[in-house]
């Protein structure tokens, strides 16, 4: 019912906040096989991004790092909680932009390990890193459209 109303707003409504972009941009330095490169690609179509092979601006990841390391331990030894993380550094160049700025965006989510459900912890684990690449991407078009945003006069 909520969202019947907040749809009658005049301006569309998402219910998962995606800023909108509405740019065109080339995409370097990551594989679209990746999973972050598929969360990528979809984000920024989520954004409004069209991707081309010679744009005026220009996207460049440099870095992406996943990791997942130990955060507890129970009594007897047996870990009990990881930790994982996602950073992603990139550069964006071109369009509005006057010199390159290179940025970055660090993510990370804690997971309670139980020796007792292994299948579903590895599902966990597995859904945990969706919803990281996710907000990564998120971050990034944040950090974009703030790039890309035409100087205050």
């Amino acid at each position: 019912m909520l969202v019947f109303w907040l749809s009658a707003c005049g301006e569309p409504f998402h219910l998962r906040s995606v800023p909108e972009l509405a740019q065109t941009m080339t995409i370097q330095g990551v594989d679209t096989q990746s999973d972050f490169g598929q969360a990528l690609f979809e984000g920024l179509q989520d954004a409004h991004v069209t991707i081309q092979e010679q744009a005026p601006t220009l996207l460049t990841i440099t870095n992406v790092a996943e990791n997942r390391i130990v955060s507890g331990y129970s009594a007897s030894r047996q870990v009990r909680e990881f930790n994982h993380t996602l950073d992603v550094a990139f550069r964006i160049s071109g369009g509005t932009i006057g010199e390159a700025k290179s940025e970055s965006v660090h993510v990370e989510r804690s997971q309670i390990y139980d020796s007792n459900y292994v299948l579903g912890t590895s599902s966990e684990e597995d859904q945990i890193k969706q919803e990281l690449r996710r907000e990564a991407v998120r971050l990034m078009i944040l950090k974009l459209r703030a790039a890309l945003a035409p100087a205050a006069k």
